[in-house]
Order: C-alpha cells, then sequence, then structure tokens
C-alpha cells in the first residue's frame, strides 16, 4: 500500500511555472529568482488552502526547507521546496535535505552554471545511495541554464527503501495554465 496519493500539483506544470517565472526575469540574480519561486508557490498555495512556511505574511520562517505546503489538520507536507541557485556544494546539501523529508513532490530549483546538465547524475547517485525512500515519493528537478533551454526532470519511487538504477526522466515542458 502506498502512503501517498497524487502529487498536489502536476510535476510538469509546476516545472513550467517556475521557468517561466524565472525567465521574466530580466538578468540572473539569485535573490530574486528565489523571492519569484517562493510567491509564485505561495500564490499557488493559497488557492489549494495549504499553511505555507516560510511564509512572511504569516511570519513563518523557513522551515527546515525554503518551502513547505502543510496541513495542520492533518499534520502533514504535501510539497516540500528547495531553491539553490549558487555553488553545486550547496545545491547538492540541500538536495540531500529532500531525502530526509516525507512528501508526495519534492522540487529542486537550481542553476545549471556550465549548461551541461552535470548535477542530474550526482542527483541520481545521492538517490540510490539513500536507504529511507517511499514508494510513490515524487522528485522534480528544474535545472535552469545560463540561457534558455531550461529542463525539468522527474523520478517516482518505486519501491520503499533503497533505489537500484535512479534514472530521472526529463519532462516535456509546456505553457502552464492555472489550475
Amino acid at each position: 500500500m502506498a502512503i501517498f496519493g497524487k502529487p498536489p500539483i502536476d510535476p510538469a506544470t509546476l516545472a513550467s511555472e517556475i521557468i517561466s517565472g524565472l525567465r521574466r526575469k530580466k538578468g540572473y540574480d539569485a535573490r530574486r529568482w528565489n523571492k519569484t519561486v517562493r510567491d509564485g508557490l505561495r500564490g499557488r498555495a493559497d488557492r489549494k488552502r495549504y499553511l505555507v512556511h516560510a511564509d512572511p505574511e504569516e511570519k513563518f520562517g523557513e522551515w527546515f526547507l525554503d518551502l513547505v505546503w502543510f496541513t495542520r489538520e492533518e499534520g502533514t507536507i504535501h510539497l516540500a521546496v528547495e531553491v539553490e541557485l549558487q555553488r553545486k556544494g550547496d545545491v547538492l546539501f540541500d538536495f540531500q535535505k529532500l531525502l530526509c523529508v516525507k512528501a508526495p513532490l519534492k522540487v529542486m530549483v537550481y542553476r545549471d552554471r556550465d549548461g551541461k546538465g552535470s548535477l542530474v547524475r550526482r542527483f541520481e547517485e545521492y538517490m540510490e545511495e539513500f536507504d529511507q525512500h517511499v514508494k510513490g515519493e515524487h522528485y522534480l528537478l528544474v535545472e535552469m541554464a545560463p540561457s534558455p533551454p531550461d529542463r525539468a526532470y522527474l523520478y517516482k519511487v518505486r519501491q520503499d527503501g533503497r533505489q537500484t538504477s535512479v534514472s530521472f526522466s526529463p519532462l516535456n515542458l509546456r505553457t502552464a495554465t492555472a489550475a
């Protein structure tokens, strides 16, 4: 029996919305891009009636992760997000935090500085080394390239525990529509 049902939002739609929101900003600025991702997800959460951490409007600070959608009634996280647009080591450290959180959809937004997609293989290795996966978890990678095209990848955990031969699948990104 799987613990998780469907993710709270379609991963491809979410990736498209994040990328289009970031690309509307003129030039790269890590703080502004991070705020753009948080603001977009905060607006989505309001429509779905989730509590949002970190939310300056509600005086909630970061809660281990950059942003979560949380339900007080169930005491569960439905969406866990890390945004790290700086150094590769920081990106990998933040990805490890996503591994530890239990949520149906986990999102890592990062910047691919060399434009070669080299971090995807590192994420796959981290996934294979971790032994506390829960069947049904979805990992969404949103990779911002130095210039478009940007990419997104998805992996759905197939079984509880350690995963073998983890391979993120590229997502076919489309123009985002409001849900």
